[in-house]
């Protein structure tokens, strides 16, 4: 999916959520499970319109959220919530933040992990093995990074969709740069191979410390 299908989604709407629902999710899945405290420098990494980075700030974080459209950062921040939203590149971090800056980088279905993960994707022009290292710049030592990403783990990638990648495929990208302390779906079932996380479903958080 392309910068310009984003504008158009955000321009026309947004993808359905139930801000209560989410809310729960944060701080039963993100902010008890991983113990964060009050004051945590947060950023929610392809942030959209900004409901979850939102929340968060609500929670009492100090969070960033970084979106590269220009209608994602226009609709997050009519929210009028104390998160700061910059319209950039994952890839442009270091135009506007340190290094070992943040306690916590959250990345909820950023299309960089939707498709290939280690050669060069041809819709985002992008080696996100690649980039990953980078990412983790900006955490400090201790921190995480924490993606919840759609996948139904079957490995089947429809060339006109997001991919249905492997457990396996997201550990590999991650185990490289800390220490993965976290798997499992949305539920919060642990998942722990290929076989079973296909058998259990329900897409994927996995949180790495650095």
């Amino acid at each position: 999916m392309t910068n310009d299908y984003y504008n158009r989604k955000y321009a026309e709407g947004d993808f359905h959520y139930n801000p209560e629902y989410e809310r729960t999710w944060l701080q039963n899945h993100l902010v008890d499970r991983f113990d964060m405290k009050p004051g945590d420098r947060v950023l929610d990494l392809g942030c959209g319109k900004g409901l979850h980075a939102s929340l968060l700030a609500d929670l009492g974080f100090r969070v960033f959220g970084v979106e590269k459209t220009v209608e994602g950062v226009k609709g997050a921040k009519q929210r009028g919530s104390a998160a700061e939203f910059i319209q950039a590149s994952a890839a442009d971090l270091a135009t506007y933040f340190d290094e070992s800056y943040f306690d916590l980088i959250f990345c909820r279905g950023m299309s960089w992990f939707h498709r290939e993960l280690h050669v060069v994707c041809p819709v985002t022009g992008v080696n996100v093995s690649e980039k990953v290292p980078e990412l983790f710049r900006f955490i400090k030592p201790g921190g995480l990074f924490v993606l919840q990403i759609s996948t139904d783990f079957s490995g089947n990638h429809p060339e006109r969709d997001t991919h249905n990648r492997r457990l396996s495929e997201f550990v590999r990208l991650f185990e490289l740069h800390g220490e993965i302390v976290h798997k499992s779906n949305w539920n919060g079932v642990e998942v722990y191979s290929n076989e079973q996380a296909a058998d259990v479903k329900g897409n994927l958080v996995i949180a790495t410390r650095k």
